[in-house]
């Protein structure tokens, strides 16, 4: 399957002609505010990053679309593992016309189903800043848990940050699929 499609949006996997738009996200600094990339980043260590993971079972990546066909993100599932069954989630809308109409949370929906209902995944989980106040209120709306407070857990623009640990298990979103 290298198509998931929801009622705005759609996701491919990553092809090396998206890498251009999403080295441009990761070196945007109102973008990177809310991520951990290192970055300056460039084409040719992005195409290198490409050449690695586009075979690695333990990631599924993915460029996000909308439904005319603009490029606006990339997102996915990494560190998928078994026997555990779970996977790190990771989303970013890199056009900023497109931050606050919903499109984060329709993305981490599709993830969220992909996830369970084709990878059969028993957890979701993701690691979020403290002051990504977006990417809260996306996971609180999806019945996503915060499990927990890292302190001085992840380095990030020059300085150690506390971040939230976030999840949802297959339980409760089939519960929610009712």
């Amino acid at each position: 399957m290298d198509l998931l499609k929801g009622d705005r949006l759609y996701l491919k996997l990553v092809e090396e002609e998206d890498i251009p738009n999403r080295v441009k996200w990761i070196n945007d600094s109102d973008v990177q505010n809310t991520l951990n990339y290192d970055i300056p980043t460039s084409v040719s260590k992005t195409k290198k990053w490409f050449d690695k993971i586009v075979l690695d079972p333990s990631r599924r990546e993915f460029s996000i679309f909308t439904l005319d066909g603009r490029n606006i993100g990339f997102g996915g599932l990494f560190n998928i593992k078994v026997p555990e069954m779970k996977a790190e989630l990771h989303a970013v809308i890199g056009e900023k016309e497109f931050w606050g109409g919903g499109y984060g949370t329709e993305v981490y929906k599709i993830l969220v189903d992909y996830g369970f209902r084709e990878l059969g995944l028993n957890k979701i989980y993701g690691y979020q800043l403290l002051h990504n106040h977006a990417a809260h209120r996306v996971v609180e709306k999806l019945g996503w848990v915060r499990e927990g407070l890292l302190r001085k857990e992840t380095y990030s623009h020059g300085t150690l940050k506390d971040v939230y640990i976030v999840s949802i298990i297959r339980e409760d979103w089939l519960k929610m699929q009712k």
